[in-house]
């Protein structure tokens, strides 16, 4: 495998860890920036909307762009995010740090993604996606409680530091041992939006929405759910560390379930596990059941994923690229819709609301994603007709 695969999974890791270690910090930026912890939760809701909207808005206007220089920028504008972060000493400051650094997540995922399917050989090109792709999946185990535990020792300003100088690292590696990398083929945005008027993409787009809405409803706020059982800056960091190793084994248990019994069924099972393991979150009374639902849920919600990927390609075919970029894009919609929503649910209700909110989702994506079905049924009947 070519080493440059791993730079690049190195820069989905850093920009992984700043993208899900927030929660974990969401209790300590509140108190040291005098404001609730549903307020703080929004720059999470900030991050996901400058992600969603800023992606493809960028990659289409950098469209013609060498992908080296296009990597690079993106590496700079996201430390540079995150070095706002560390410096912030009001919540206006540590805003615009979030909007700055997910701006720059946005260009380089695209970016990264193709650069390592034109950088591996034909024969490891899957390989070299996962790879990348993966480094997100890494984040979730390492990352994210490094991240946490780095904040418990010093400082939450400390952890943004941390991320902004391996993105650093990341750029002058990228500067220093990659290739000129000629642009790909230029989609409009016109072009990746007409695809939202296709009916059957929409609905499946629709319970991308619905799964990333309930995850994180529930994940934005997960540290307060588990301070108000007395879980420690311990015990959370361990918690997100289960987490995330049990949403690594489920998003490689995923994509094998979805090859041998069908995307379909694993949608399925993935969304019927995750509502029951969030709706044990609002009635928890001890960390030690807290833990356990949270490791079934980062399993199944994260089964989820290589799953609808799966089933997307097969529903878009020859423009399976640009309907992934769009799944992308649907997703950080979907957790800015459950940030803001878990906020709201927080200040007029309580935290230990949001297990239901979350389960409630999974359940209105069990019955979408039927109707999704046998709308998929009935256009196959109607084609066989319209061919005899």
């Amino acid at each position: 495998m070519n080493y440059r695969i791993f730079i690049l999974a190195l820069g989905t890791f850093v920009i992984g860890t700043e993208g899900y270690m927030i929660a974990g910090l969401l209790p300590a930026l509140a108190r040291d920036l005098h404001t609730s912890v549903s307020v703080a939760g929004q720059l999470v809701t900030a991050f996901s909307i400058a992600y969603a909207l800023g992606s493809p808005l960028l990659t289409t206007i950098t469209g013609l762009v060498e992908r080296r220089k296009i990597l690079t920028f993106a590496l700079f504008i996201f430390a540079l995010g995150n070095i706002l972060c560390g410096l912030a000493t009001s919540y206006g400051l540590i805003l615009v740090g979030r909007i700055v650094a997910a701006a720059g997540a946005g260009l380089f995922a695209p970016a990264a993604t193709y650069s390592a399917s034109t950088l591996a050989a034909p024969e490891k090109r899957g390989q070299a996606l996962s790879i990348v792709i993966g480094g997100s999946t890494i984040a979730l185990i390492f990352g994210v409680p490094i991240g946490t535990w780095i904040a418990s020792v010093f400082d939450w300003k400390t952890t943004f530091w941390f991320v902004g100088s391996i993105a650093l690292v990341a750029l002058v590696c990228i500067r220093l041992f990659f290739p000129t990398i000629s642009a790909p083929a230029s989609v409009s945005l016109a072009e990746r939006l007409s695809f939202l008027k296709k009916p059957t993409i929409l609905i499946a787009l629709t319970i991308t929405l619905i799964w990333a809405f309930g995850i994180f409803v529930v994940y934005t706020y997960v540290a307060d759910i588990f301070g108000r059982v007395g879980a420690g800056e311990n015990t959370i960091t361990f918690m997100l560390l289960i987490m995330g190793i049990s949403s690594f084994l489920g998003v490689n248990f995923g994509g094998v379930a979805a090859d041998r019994n069908g995307p379909a069924r694993t949608i399925v099972w993935a969304l019927v596990l995750m509502m029951i393991a969030v709706v044990t979150l609002s009635f928890i009374k001890s960390a030690a059941l807290g833990i356990a639902a949270v490791a079934l849920w980062g399993f199944a919600g994260y089964a989820f994923n290589p799953a609808q990927l799966h089933r997307l390609i097969g529903l878009s075919g020859k423009d399976s690229g640009v309907v992934l970029s769009l799944h992308s894009s649907i997703l950080y919609v979907g957790a800015a819709l459950g940030s803001a929503i878990g906020g709201l649910v927080i200040h007029y209700g309580s935290v230990t609301w949001l297990g239901i909110v979350g389960g409630a989702a999974n359940l209105i994506g069990l019955f979408v994603f039927q109707f999704t079905r046998r709308h998929d049924k009935l256009s196959r009947k109607k084609d066989l007709s319209l061919n005899e």
